[in-house]
């Protein structure tokens, strides 16, 4: 809940979910769009001195296509524009305290990630001076841990969202040491990544988080197919045939065993409209998770193994993917080469 009065520039969407007018009459409340159409016009009877709407929240995040859009609140003739970010969840602090420490992300504490995997960070700079996106990287050189920083330099732009990568890869320096483990810093937002030799995905995602944006979560576990089909049947001329056949390729994927990071990413998969399969680090079909068991404790021998029930959102669901017999020269042969 928030009152009128207090309403500034940058707000998260669960934080307008209910505002508060101190009117001693009543008072009118408008809300419009970026694009001048109207969301909400209604007449509001104060109780005590205080006039409220409720459920905002329902009403505005359907309409934040991806991370922010801008909405105009009128109220008794006092207009404001507001910075409305996406947030599918309540979030303990404001947006003008969240988004300057912060990367859009749910995940708080390290994560695990391995060579050949696609990593994707957001960030919303909302801060008068823009940072700069520094990895300090961690390199085990044989007898020690020794560091070195790289800075990375993404087009960064007040107000405005821009998504990086920061795959592990890219910060691969065998002259230093073998890479174990490197921080993204920005300002004062901090993500740390656990680089291992961890089991290959079998499945991997990407996923828009509780901010909207775009964030990979990957499968180490088995996959297992449970195909079903629906079979439609008549009697033509005397005989039975079989007419018609649905087929559904549902797939349940396991995540293996997770830390408390990968436990943050399987939930917001789970609260998630809009995933696609990730392929080599590229984005594939746009799938649908049709069941979640994404249980955990907080006991200290648990260890958190989720379950994702998915299939591909198009009618044929079902895919084959051919193998071709590799070529002695193929795409990567350097022609320039003598």
């Amino acid at each position: 809940m928030i009152n009128f009065n207090d309403i500034g520039s940058w707000h998260f969407v669960s934080e307008l979910d209910v505002i508060e007018v101190t009117a001693a009459a009543n008072v009118e409340v408008r809300i419009t769009a970026a694009d001048g159409s109207v969301l909400l016009d209604g007449t509001y009877i104060p109780v005590d001195g205080v006039a409220r709407v409720y459920h905002l929240h329902k009403l505005l995040s359907p309409l934040i296509v991806e991370v922010v859009a801008d909405f105009t609140l009128t109220v008794g003739g006092v207009s404001k524009t507001v910075h409305v970010v996406q947030s599918r969840v309540a979030v303990s602090e404001t947006a003008s305290e969240f988004l300057p420490s912060f990367f859009l992300s749910p995940v708080m504490t390290e994560r695990d990630t391995a060579l050949g995997r696609k990593e994707l960070l957001s960030i919303l700079p909302i801060e008068a001076t823009l940072p700069t996106v520094q990895a300090v990287c961690s390199f085990w050189d044989g007898s020690a841990v020794v560091t070195d920083t790289k800075t990375l330099s993404p087009v960064l732009v007040t107000g405005v969202v821009t998504e990086i990568d920061v795959s592990p890869d890219q910060f691969v320096d065998t002259t230093v040491g073998e890479l174990v483990g490197y921080t993204i810093t920005a300002g004062e937002r901090r993500m740390a990544y656990r680089v291992s030799a961890l089991p290959t995905a079998e499945v991997a995602m990407l996923v828009r988080n509780t901010f909207g944006a775009w964030e990979p979560v990957y499968f180490a576990g088995m996959s297992e197919n449970a195909p079903e089909y629906t079979r439609e049947t008549a009697m033509v001329n005397g005989g039975l045939r079989l007419y018609n056949i649905e087929e559904v390729d549902t797939v349940r994927s396991y995540s293996g065993p997770l830390r408390p990071s990968g436990v943050a990413l399987l939930r917001d998969l789970a609260r998630s409209r809009d995933v696609v399969l990730l392929v080599k680090g590229v984005a594939s079909d746009m799938v649908v998770v049709t069941a979640v068991d994404v249980k955990h404790t907080t006991a200290d021998n648990d260890i958190p193994d989720m379950t994702v029930t998915w299939r591909r959102s198009s009618l044929l669901s079902a895919k084959l993917v051919p193998v071709r017999t590799p070529k002695l020269f193929d795409e990567t042969f350097d022609e320039t080469y003598n």
